[in-house]
C-alpha cells in the first residue's frame, strides 16, 4: 500500500527560494562572464569564437554531471549530491582565475559544469518527491520566477566587475557565492527522499532506470518538447555575444539591458503560469507557448535574412522567442517528472542531460558554421523552434486521465520488480 504524504513537508516558499539559490549556480557560472568574453579572448590572444566555445563545453559538462548525478541522489540522497558539487563547483572556479589560454579555460569550465550538473539535478528531483502535477508545476514556475533573478543580474554583474576590476573577478565571484550555497544546502536544504521512496534496488541496476525512463514514450514526448525550446534559447544563449556586441555593435555596458530585457519577459510568462493553471491542462499550455516561441523566431530568421536587420526588429523577437521558455518549462518539466515517483532523480538527469547537451552542440554547430552573419544562430533556432512544435503536437493528445493510468502502470511494474 501506497504511503500517504507526511504533514511534515517543508513550507513551499521557503523550499523554492533554497532550490531556486542552488539552481542559480549555473545562469550565474555562465551569463556573468558573457561580457567578458571578448576581453578574455583578447588577453589568451586568441579570437572571440575560440573562448565562446567554453560555453558548450560548460553545457556538456553539465549534461554529463546531471546524467551521473541523477541516479547517485536515487541512492545516496538529494544533499550528499548537491554538496560534492558545490565543493567541486567553488574548487574549480578557484583554478580558473589562474588560467591563460582558452583551451584551459574550456577543460576547467568542463569540469567545473559536473559540479554545477551535481547541483542542479536535485532541484527536479526534490520537488518530485513532494509534489506532482498541476502542484509540481505551480512549484516548477515558482522557484523560476526566484531564479530569474540571477540570470538577470548576471551580466549586469559581470560588466561593472570588468569596470573596476579584470576578469577574473568574475570567477572570484563564483567561489564566493559557490561557498554561501555549500553552506545553505550544508544547514537548511532537507532530504526529501524520506517523503517517497527513493531506489532501493542493487547498485548495478541504477543505471539500468534509465532505460525505464526512455520506454516511457509520452514522457519522451514532454522531455523532447522542452529539449527543443530550451535549445532555441541555448542557441541565442551561446551567440549572443557577437550578435549584440560584434554585429550590431552594443557596447559591452549596454548588453546586460539587452540580455535582461529576455529574462524579464521570462519572468512575466513564468507569472502568467498560475492563473493559465487555473483554466487549462499542462499540455494545453505547453502547445500555446510552443506555437508563439515558433512564430517569433520565423519572425526573427525573415528579419535578419530576408530583410535589414536592426536592434528594432530583432531584439523583440528575441524576448519572445527566448522568454517563452518561462511557459514551456514548467509544463513540460512537471508533466514529464510525475510519470516518475520513485526515480525522480534519474528522471530530472536524463531531461537535463538531453536539454544541455542539445544545446551544447548546437553550439558547436554555429560555431563551425560561423561566416560572420546571423545565418548560423537563427537556423538553428529557427530548427529548433520546429523540433519543438511537431514534439508538442505528437504528445498533445496526452490527457490526464491517459497519463494517470501510465503512471499507475510505472508502479505495477515498480512493484513487482
Amino acid at each position: 500500500m501506497a504511503k500517504s504524504m507526511p504533514d511534515t513537508r517543508p513550507d513551499p516558499k521557503r523550499l523554492a527560494l533554497l532550490l531556486a539559490a542552488l539552481i542559480a549556480t549555473a545562469p550565474f557560472a555562465i551569463d556573468t562572464y558573457l561580457p567578458a568574453i571578448p576581453a578574455m579572448a583578447a588577453d589568451f590572444g586568441t579570437a572571440t569564437h575560440a573562448v565562446e566555445v567554453s560555453i558548450s563545453t560548460f553545457l556538456i559538462g553539465f549534461a554529463l554531471g546531471q546524467l551521473i548525478g541523477g541516479p547517485l541522489s536515487d541512492r545516496v540522497g538529494r544533499r550528499p549530491v548537491a554538496l560534492g558539487g558545490l565543493v567541486i563547483y567553488i574548487v574549480t572556479s578557484a583554478i580558473i582565475t589562474g588560467v591563460d589560454s582558452a583551451a584551459t579555460l574550456n577543460v576547467m569550465r568542463f569540469v567545473q559544469a559536473i559540479g554545477g550538473g551535481f547541483a542542479l539535478v536535485v532541484v527536479g528531483a526534490s520537488v518530485r518527491d513532494l509534489y506532482e502535477g498541476k502542484e509540481a508545476a505551480k512549484m516548477f514556475a515558482l522557484i523560476a520566477v526566484i531564479m530569474m533573478i540571477a540570470p538577470l543580474a548576471a551580466p549586469t554583474v559581470g560588466s561593472v566587475l570588468l569596470v573596476w576590476f579584470n576578469w577574473q573577478a568574475i570567477f572570484v565571484l563564483l567561489i564566493v557565492y559557490g561557498s554561501l550555497m555549500l553552506g545553505v544546502v550544508w544547514f537548511r536544504m532537507p532530504e526529501t527522499t524520506r517523503f517517497r521512496p527513493h531506489y532501493a534496488g542493487p547498485t548495478r541496476r541504477v543505471w539500468w532506470t534509465y532505460l525505464e525512463v526512455l520506454r516511457t514514450r509520452r514522457a519522451v514526448g514532454f522531455m523532447l518538447t522542452h529539449t527543443g525550446a530550451s535549445a532555441v534559447m541555448f542557441s541565442f544563449l551561446t551567440d549572443s555575444p557577437f550578435m549584440y556586441i560584434d554585429f550590431f555593435g552594443v557596447s559591452p555596458a549596454q548588453f546586460p539591458y539587452l540580455f535582461g530585457a529576455n529574462v524579464l519577459v521570462i519572468v512575466v510568462c513564468n507569472r502568467l503560469n498560475t492563473p493559465l493553471l487555473k483554466r487549462l491542462e499542462l499540455h494545453q499550455i505547453l502547445k500555446i507557448a510552443a506555437a508563439i516561441q515558433l512564430a517569433a523566431v520565423i519572425g526573427l530568421f525573415l528579419a535578419i535574412n530576408v530583410f535589414e536587420p536592426s536592434l528594432y526588429s530583432v531584439v523583440p523577437m528575441v524576448m519572445i522567442s527566448v522568454g517563452m521558455i518561462g511557459l514551456t518549462a514548467p509544463s513540460a518539466t512537471a508533466s514529464f517528472m510525475q510519470f516518475f515517483p520513485h526515480i525522480g532523480g534519474t528522471a530530472t538527469a536524463l531531461m537535463g542531460t538531453i536539454q544541455f547537451a542539445t544545446g551544447a552542440v548546437a553550439g558547436m554547430v554555429i560555431g563551425h558554421f560561423h561566416d560572420g552573419t546571423l545565418l548560423p544562430v537563427t537556423l538553428s533556432m529557427l530548427g529548433f523552434g520546429i523540433f519543438a512544435n511537431v514534439m508538442v503536437h505528437f504528445i498533445a493528445e496526452a490527457r490526464p486521465s491517459e497519463i494517470t493510468a501510465n503512471l499507475h502502470e510505472t508502479r505495477s511494474t515498480e512493484a513487482a520488480g
